[in-house]
């Protein structure tokens, strides 16, 4: 059984519904049914915002990210733990101040934006202490070196000064 409904548009969504029609061949029905149907199951899923979905939208689209088990993620850093060497470190550094600089030109210019951006990645879960500190549980002790080096020069890149703490299974990082 269908029903009918009427909706009143704003012309800015009035013309990105006229666009998907170009584009998709579909009808303003269809659009209306499936834009529905995305919003109610981001909704409804646990931690999952407008904020996440358009983070991954970013990290995938382009193909510069890839999707990883978390145990694949833990196995590599146990391994790399052992064996990583000074260059591979360098390297961390330089993709470190490389996002920095990314991430400055995309308007993430705090560490509270930063963060907000990378937890969709699930490197880490974070709550804000108090004004300038932050707590990162991460999702595997074992990215504890990556993540703290990683983010020290994201910082640096950005001439943000923090201090980022190691502890048992968290970092914190404190804006000095």
């Amino acid at each position: 059984m269908v029903h009918r409904t009427s909706v009143s548009l704003d012309s800015k969504t009035l013309e990105k519904i006229n666009e998907l029609i170009r584009k998709t061949g579909k009808s303003v029905s269809e659009i209306v049914r499936e834009a529905i149907n995305l919003y109610h199951a981001t909704e409804f899923s646990p931690g999952f915002t407008e904020n996440a979905l358009k983070t991954y939208i970013d990290f995938l689209s382009e193909g510069e990210h890839v999707i990883v088990d978390l145990e694949h993620w833990c196995a590599i850093w146990e391994e790399l733990n052992e064996k990583a060497d000074d260059r591979f470190w360098e390297l961390i550094v330089k993709s470190g101040i490389e996002h920095g600089i990314q991430y400055y030109n995309k308007g993430l210019r705090d560490v509270k934006s930063i963060l907000d951006y990378m937890e969709p990645g699930n490197f880490f879960r974070y709550k804000e202490d108090s004004d300038g500190s932050y707590t990162l549980i991460l999702s595997c002790p074992s990215e504890m070196k990556f993540i703290r080096v990683f983010l020290e020069n994201i910082l640096k890149a950005q001439n943000i000064d923090a201090e980022i703490r190691e502890s048992i299974g968290k970092l914190r990082i404190v804006l000095k």
